[in-house]
């Protein structure tokens, strides 16, 4: 996997929120499916989640850092994000330790604000592409979340979803 493309592709993308939000451009969701798919991380490939219940999910493979409140519910569906923020530890001594918060792209009253899952997809990507280009991708999949990068799936899925929606 090319973590310097990953990379490139979260500052393309942090650089290209406002433009995707007046709809001038668009996020390219099936490349995000794909890093997801490439860290090999979650048994699956992304796209098979979708249709996934949240019960499922947390029964066959969730870490448990989202907030799984609708058992019966399809994942496509899902509120919860968990955005992956920040790195530390050790490369050297293969100790890497992500840090996450929860985030919701949603408002008080229910309604989608996409910037919030452009951030998030942007962020994790950034921090996801920095450690992989500075260690093997092993030790990413020993220390990363797998319900963050099912969140990154998830929020590029709704961004996809959001675009291609009449206004």
């Amino acid at each position: 996997m090319n973590f310097s493309k990953v990379s490139e592709f979260a500052t393309n993308l942090y650089d290209d929120i406002d433009n995707i939000k007046k709809k001038k451009s668009k996020l390219d969701a099936e490349k995000v499916y794909e890093f997801v798919d490439q860290i090999s991380l979650l048994r699956k490939p992304f796209k098979e989640y979708f249709e996934m219940t949240e019960n499922e999910y947390y029964e066959e493979e969730s870490d448990h850092g989202l907030t799984l409140q609708h058992k019966d519910k399809k994942l496509k569906n899902m509120r919860d994000r968990v955005l992956v923020n920040h790195v530390d530890g050790s490369i050297l001594n293969n100790e890497i330790n992500f840090t996450y918060n929860h985030e919701t792209p949603y408002d008080e009253n229910g309604k989608y604000q996409v910037e919030g899952d452009l951030h998030l997809i942007s962020f994790s990507l950034q921090v996801i592409g920095a450690v992989g280009a500075n260690t093997k991708i092993g030790d990413i999949r020993n220390s990363l979340s797998k319900d963050a990068l099912l969140s990154l799936g998830l929020a590029a899925r709704a961004v996809n979803e959001w675009q291609n929606k009449k206004d």
